[in-house]
């Protein structure tokens, strides 16, 4: 359990470096506030976004032999939903055909499609009508059948104004099925309570090739990647000072194993990673960057940041393992971070690789790569666990990976000699 006392020692000194802290947090925080303001990223004003309506609902009959078409007042209820405080629709929407619909997206016309199922009447009236039963008869076991129902937002997601433009829908539509289920709720009982919305669900489907990469597609999670590539200066500069003071040379005369050193130092580190993700959130909010969170997600991104970040202290590891001091570690760290952050951030596309049956590029060998990805998923198009597992699975693997070559070439380079 050695390792716990020099995260101990680590933290300690850590907490010493007060200017390298401040640094190491307070730098992509003013670099995230600079692009998000000067650039204009995310603070879209209050403007309605372009959506196209297809809506192919058949409408459904309710107990009492009324006819309905929740299709329809979906679509009236878009048409009307305004910014809060505001006189300014929130969407321009057109009610189309699918092939019209899908050439103005090719043309760049509209930011998104909404498409409404033949079914999705069906699935609204089992929500309200089970909603009613179980107020009235909550010992009733005989319900309507849980009809479900798929609403597609289609888009192309290399485009800012389709991630902007799919999360306030997702909202809207959320909220327009607790508005229902909440006036079935009061017509039935007097009153409302909560009621989970289990009858439809959303699709975000990709439409286009085009990679246009905008500055505010990746700008949260691009600086959080950034920042945590950061990180891996600092600790190599905080490894490289340890050997120039000496500090290092009796940590070896005490027989320390070089993963109890490392893995040691990783614990402390993390805490910053986990530090400097949450202020880069707070941040982003408070510049008006839209993103879809609460607090399952900010959960998952800290997951996801963690992640990304031990990837990041194990290559701090390399770099002290190839330097001798802190001016070559610095050195060494930016000719590794920047190189990195392109390819994780921008994954432009090169030549495949293949192995066997397997095809990748290389930023695909970068855990940051599958970071970004994550966190984009998350934040950008509020993704959950589900969306974002194969990514994370495949970021803990590579992280995994880096941190045995860090801990092969430290002990060759520096703890060979004992």
């Amino acid at each position: 359990m050695r390792f716990l006392s020099i995260a101990v020692k680590d933290l300690k000194e850590i907490m010493r470096d007060k200017k390298g802290l401040t640094f190491i947090l307070i730098f992509p925080i003013i670099l995230l506030i600079v692009i998000g303001l000067f650039v204009g990223a995310g603070l879209q004003g209050f403007h309605p976004h372009d959506l196209a309506i297809i809506n192919y609902d058949q409408g459904s009959i309710l107990t009492n032999g009324s006819n309905v078409n929740y299709g329809n007042t979906l679509t009236q209820n878009l048409k009307n939903v305004k910014y809060q405080d505001s006189n300014v629709h929130l969407f321009n929407v057109t009610t189309t055909n699918e092939s019209s619909a899908n050439q103005l997206l090719d043309e760049g016309k509209i930011d998104a499609e909404l498409i409404i199922p033949e079914n999705f009447s069906d699935a609204m009236v089992a929500m309200t009508e089970n909603t009613a039963k179980s107020i009235t008869d909550p010992s009733s076991s005989a319900t309507t059948p849980n009809a479900t129902s798929t609403l597609t937002i289609r888009g192309n997601t290399q485009y800012d104004d389709f991630g902007i433009t799919q999360s306030i829908l997702t909202g809207v539509i959320n909220a327009y099925q607790d508005q229902v289920v909440t006036q079935t709720q009061t017509d039935t009982l007097g009153n409302s309570i909560a009621e989970p919305n289990d009858y439809v669900n959303s699709l975000v489907e990709s439409s286009g090739s085009a990679q246009n990469f905008t500055t505010s597609y990746f700008i949260t999670p691009g600086i959080i990647i950034f920042s945590m590539l950061l990180l891996a200066i600092m600790v190599a500069i905080g490894f490289t000072r340890e050997e120039e003071g000496g500090s290092l040379a009796r940590l070896k005369l005490s027989g320390i194993r070089v993963f109890d050193l490392l893995f040691g130092g990783v614990i402390p580190w993390t805490l910053v990673v986990v530090i400097q993700v949450l202020l880069l959130l707070a941040a982003a909010m408070a510049i008006g960057l839209h993103w879809q969170g609460g607090i399952s997600s900010i959960l998952l991104v800290l997951l996801v940041g963690i992640v990304g970040g031990i990837a990041s202290i194990s290559l701090g590891f390399i770099i002290a393992a190839l330097t001798r001091n802190v001016r070559q570690a610095f050195s060494l760290g930016i000719i590794f971070i920047i190189p990195i952050t392109v390819l994780a951030v921008l994954q432009l596309p090169q030549n495949v690789f293949k192995i066997g049956s397997l095809h990748f590029q290389i930023f695909d060998l970068l855990p940051w790569t599958h970071v970004f990805d994550a966190l984009q998923t998350i934040l950008t198009f509020g993704g959950g666990w589900d969306a974002v597992f194969h990514e994370v699975l495949l970021a803990v693997i590579l992280t995994v990976v880096l941190f045995i070559v860090s801990v092969g070439l430290y002990s060759i380079s520096k703890l060979s000699d004992y």
